[in-house]
């Protein structure tokens, strides 16, 4: 399936939506989930052959014309390799929906399919502006719960209803939205959206994607794939198109907490928001403003996690290393995923991010990561769905006060170093030369009057 648009569709939704600010709040962080994308045509892509009227009912509460009645099925495809907004996985692929911003009692929405061929699939709805009010991962829908990190065999059966309610708690297979939560703008709308990371086929292809069916309370059910909501799904593609040619000044906000400067010794700290706009919330991270003229080179190290493979009972679902821009639109360069890092016979991986391809000899023990062409940059480390029994995982410290101490060996340190340093201890091996680094890289700011 050809993809749509040449800049990210879930930035798109935030320029809908006013402003999105990375995962959270007034901060500016990692991975909300959106990224990928390609240039559209309204009237295509949605998989959707309706009539073009706006159906036969109203969604009671909703504000403006045109409301959706039904919903608005799998309208695009959002992954790195097409877009590159507000710091994407380019390991994960999102597909996009649009549903009611509220439905009649008794009503409901049903998500039908089998378990995605991935290392981890999850459905989240959002309200117009990037709020989540419901998720479900694929241990969720499976009643693995208790064992979030251990991935879910793939071809397995499952269904997942919508519902809409004030008392309901979201629970398994049970997603509630809120249906006090109503659009401001014309067709009124929510949007859930299919995450998936590290998918190994079917990604692209809307043939393999879950059905979206509205039931009503009296049994009737309507495909979204042939919604009666088509004219008012055009119109949403529409205006996210139109607000995200507006210009990108929109797509997020500093909050008054930038611009900050870029420092050396560098440190890791823990993002802490779980109010971000299209934030998934299974994901917790670390991150860091780097400058290109504070070193040659900077190296990342820590202990590697243990990941999903089907063989183990793993620390973390999925874990990565980012290279991102630290200005917007907020791009990533590249990332790193857990089954291609180096892992030493420590049980350390040992990252390198440099403008320039790091000196000979680092093949043998450290994988590479380019800069980009900013002068300043925001590495960033995810952990995805850490186990409870993972005590130094980032989510276990979240309110550490100091998780280089508290996350042990697992903390990612980092450090710069001149090629020079690195050239003259590579042979010893790469904890000798974060060693070294560390010790020869002094001290130094660059301020930032760019975010």
């Amino acid at each position: 399936m050809k993809k749509l648009w040449t800049v990210s569709p879930l930035a798109m939704l935030v320029g809908v939506a006013a402003l999105l600010s990375g995962c959270g709040g007034s901060s500016t962080a990692a991975d909300s989930g959106s990224s990928g994308g390609g240039s559209s045509s309204s009237s295509s892509g949605s998989g959707s052959s309706g009539s073009g009227s706006s159906g036969s009912g109203s969604s009671s509460g909703a504000t403006g014309t045109a409301a959706l009645v039904y919903g608005c099925n799998w309208l695009f495809e959002s992954d790195a390799q097409t877009a590159n907004i507000e710091y994407p996985d380019t390991n994960a692929v999102y597909w996009i929906a649009a549903l009611p911003d509220t439905i009649p009692s008794g009503d409901q929405i049903q998500i039908a399919g089998t378990s995605a061929t991935a290392r981890y699939f999850s459905f989240s709805i959002y309200n117009e502006n990037g709020k989540a009010e419901a998720s479900a991962d694929d241990a969720e829908l499976f009643g693995a719960g208790s064992t979030p990190a251990n991935a879910v065999s793939p071809g397995q059966a499952y269904t997942v209803s919508v519902i809409y309610s004030l008392t309901a708690s979201s629970s398994g297979t049970t997603l509630v939205a809120n249906p006090l939560d109503i659009s401001t703008r014309a067709p009124a709308h929510k949007f859930l959206v299919y995450r998936l990371y590290l998918p190994t086929s079917g990604a692209a292809d809307f043939g393999n994607l879950p059905a979206l069916t509205y039931v009503a309370a009296s049994g009737t059910r309507t495909p979204l794939s042939a919604t009666p909501d088509q004219a008012s799904c055009n119109t949403i593609l529409s205006n996210i198109e139109n607000a995200e040619s507006g210009g990108s000044s929109s797509s997020s906000s500093s909050g008054g907490l930038e611009p900050t400067p870029a420092v050396k010794p560098p440190k890791m700290a823990i993002y802490r928001s779980t109010s971000g706009r299209f934030q998934n919330l299974d994901v917790k991270y670390m991150y860091e403003k780097i400058n290109d003229t504070l070193g040659d080179m900077l190296i990342i190290r820590g202990q590697a996690p243990s990941f999903a493979n089907g063989a183990q009972s793993p620390q973390v679902r999925y874990w990565s290393i980012c290279s991102d821009g630290a200005h917007a639109p907020y791009p990533v360069v590249a990332c790193l995923a857990d089954q291609d890092a180096m892992i030493g016979s420590d049980g350390y991986y040992n990252v390198i991010i440099s403008t320039n391809t790091p000196p000979s000899g680092y093949q043998s023990a450290f994988n590479y990561l380019p800069f980009g062409a900013a002068a300043f940059g925001r590495p960033i480390y995810r952990q995805l769905l850490a186990s409870s029994s993972f005590s130094l995982s980032i989510a276990a410290n979240d309110l550490s006060l100091d998780p280089a101490s508290s996350m042990g060996a697992y903390y990612p340190g980092s450090t710069y170093c001149s090629n020079s340093v690195f050239s003259a201890n590579v042979g010893a091996g790469a904890a000798a030369v974060f060693s070294a680094c560390q010790s020869s890289e002094g001290i130094g700011t660059v301020p930032d009057t760019g975010d």
